[in-house]
């Protein structure tokens, strides 16, 4: 660590000074992870390719992946509301939008929010991710950080500049795993331990059908039910549980 804040500080590149005062603003905001992605190495990524989806706005240069830590302790973060998500959306969506707003004054860097959801012009998120160095894909098929596991949720920023991309991670956390997350799964979603989107979506469906209240709603918080989505895989995770300390 101390000898790649060295390089940092030695660094004269005004693409590597912005990136890391941006990584670090974002951070001061409250997101748990932050990273830099660069467009081309996002739209070579596996899904990109095998979905082969539209291209993205013209002055999309790079990707700022965001990530808020979700605890076991903190399961409403994650509660579907219908009010723009969920309450850890929703905490993105501010960190967002104060980044955006400081961007241009501070670095010159236009940026704009990516939605989350595919069909509102939305991205894949664990690839765009990993690309920013925050993380692999697990057998679990989720985004695994070194110091959370897959307890993280993300939102993303287009930015309009080319901005020093960070390296994909050296971390297998599968590697020696005897995989308890596929093992968790009520719906048995990992067919030959290959996951299966259509019976994890089963149990999506059925998250839906059992809509609940919510138990002691904070202020602020809508009276309507709460659809509680089965969180089981990531909670049988071994790896990561810094949000233990």
């Amino acid at each position: 660590m101390g000898l790649r804040l060295e390089l940092d500080i030695m660094s004269t590149n005004p693409s590597d000074h912005r990136a890391q005062d941006l990584l670090r603003y974002a951070r001061s905001l409250g997101a748990s992870l932050a990273g830099i992605a660069s467009r081309e190495a996002v739209q070579s990524s596996r899904s990109y390719v095998a979905c082969g989806l539209g291209p993205w706005p013209q002055n999309a240069r790079a990707i700022l992946v965001l990530g808020l830590a979700h605890p076991a302790d903190q399961p409403r973060l994650d509660w579907w509301d219908g009010l723009q998500g969920t309450p850890g959306n929703r905490t993105l969506m501010r960190i967002s939008k104060q980044i955006i707003e400081w961007l241009r004054p501070e670095l010159g860097v236009a940026a704009r929010d990516i939605p989350y959801r595919m069909e509102k012009g939305g991205i894949f998120l664990k690839d765009a991710a990993v690309h920013a160095g925050l993380g692999v894909i697990g057998k679990n098929n989720l985004l695994i950080t070194p110091p959370f596991g897959p307890r993280v949720r993300l939102r993303a920023l287009f930015l309009d500049r080319d901005l020093e991309p960070a390296r994909p991670l050296e971390y297998a956390p599968c590697m020696a795993c005897e995989a308890p997350c596929i093992r968790a799964c009520p719906q048995k979603a990992f067919p030959q331990g290959i996951y299966e989107r259509s019976l994890c979506s089963r149990q999506m469906d059925r998250d839906v059908a059992r809509r609940k209240p919510a138990p002691e709603p904070a202020p602020g918080e809508p009276q309507r039910g709460w659809i509680h989505y089965c969180r089981r895989c990531e909670l049988a995770c071994p790896a990561g549980w810094a949000d233990r300390a």
